[in-house]
C-alpha cells in the first residue's frame, strides 16, 4: 500500500472514531435529559395530586 494510501485509510479510521464518538456521547446526553424530563413529569404530577 502506498503512503498517501496509508495516510487516507488512517484519516478514514480517525474520521469514523470521531463520528462513533460524538454519537455516543450524543447517545448518552439524550439519555440523561430523557431521564431528567421524566423525573421532572413525575414530580409536576405528585404536585398536582398533592393540592
Amino acid at each position: 500500500m502506498g503512503e498517501r494510501a496509508a495516510a487516507f485509510e488512517h484519516t478514514n479510521a480517525v474520521a469514523r472514531e470521531t463520528a462513533d464518538d460524538e454519537r455516543r456521547r450524543r447517545d448518552e446526553k439524550s439519555e440523561r435529559l430523557r431521564k431528567l424530563r421524566l423525573a421532572a413529569e413525575q414530580g409536576d404530577k405528585s404536585k398536582c395530586s398533592a393540592g
